[in-house]
């Protein structure tokens, strides 16, 4: 997800009677603009990354926590949109130790989630291995089954700070921001503008990681795609 950019060197100039780049004297974004924006942006978040394979995992335990993994993820998203429209692009340039700092903090977070992911998986694998031996009993192992499945569904805690966690974490997800902001909104883009981009992008955000979630937990789904879940974690 994300795809990394180079964030320009162009500076807003100072605009009469107010704040830098902050006037409102530009027009309104212009429709090739708003289609520039919302088509990138979809395409960002449908291309697979830390945020969709975070879903495809929890969605192969239990729905609710997919869905509230999904709902952390689109606060981080609508965290990143705010910090854009309020000049995140302008803040790197004015401190450049700002980025290469968060993103090795992002980098060292997504490396302790994918320990934990590949421990959880390694420990649900052995499970199934002890559930599946020989010389138990029909009944005795078919209860193991279902007290390791609720274990594992039980071990996805806080699935919504996860899912925050995750996304903000991304070093890429930093550099997409700034970058897409920086080319399509105006310097002098005035307050509604910038509103109605943090609500347009959060609304198509929730509605494709949101319904990404239903989908991997739908059981026609898992029933495909249910005995992957230990290579997934």
């Amino acid at each position: 997800m994300y795809c990394a950019a180079r964030i320009p060197t162009r500076r807003p100039g100072p605009r009469p009677g107010g704040m830098p780049g902050w006037s409102g004297e530009d027009p309104p974004l212009s429709a090739a603009a708003w289609t520039a924006l919302l088509v990138t942006f979809a395409v960002a978040i449908s291309v697979p990354g830390p945020d969709t394979f975070l879903l495809l995992r929890l969605g192969l335990r239990e729905r609710r926590a997919a869905v509230r993994a999904a709902l952390g993820i689109m606060v981080g998203n609508t965290i990143w949109t705010v910090a854009s429209v309020l000049g995140l692009a302008a803040l790197l340039r004015a401190l450049p130790g700002v980025l290469p700092a968060l993103q090795l903090l992002g980098s060292a977070v997504l490396i302790w989630l994918g320990a934990q992911s590949i421990g959880s998986g390694i420990r649900a694998h052995r499970d199934r291995g002890r559930t599946g031996s020989p010389g138990a009993g029909t009944a005795s192992g078919a209860g193991a089954a279902s007290a390791s499945a609720s274990a594992t569904i039980g071990a996805v805690r806080h699935p919504l700070r996860l899912g925050l966690l995750t996304n903000l974490s991304n070093p890429k997800a930093l550099l997409f921001f700034a970058a897409l902001f920086s080319q399509i909104l105006p310097a002098g883009a005035s307050w509604l503008d910038r509103l109605a981009i943090v609500v347009a992008l959060t609304a198509l955000g929730l509605a494709w990681f949101v319904s990404f979630a239903w989908l991997t937990s739908a059981s026609g789904f898992q029933r495909w795609f249910g005995r992957a879940t230990p290579a997934i974690d």
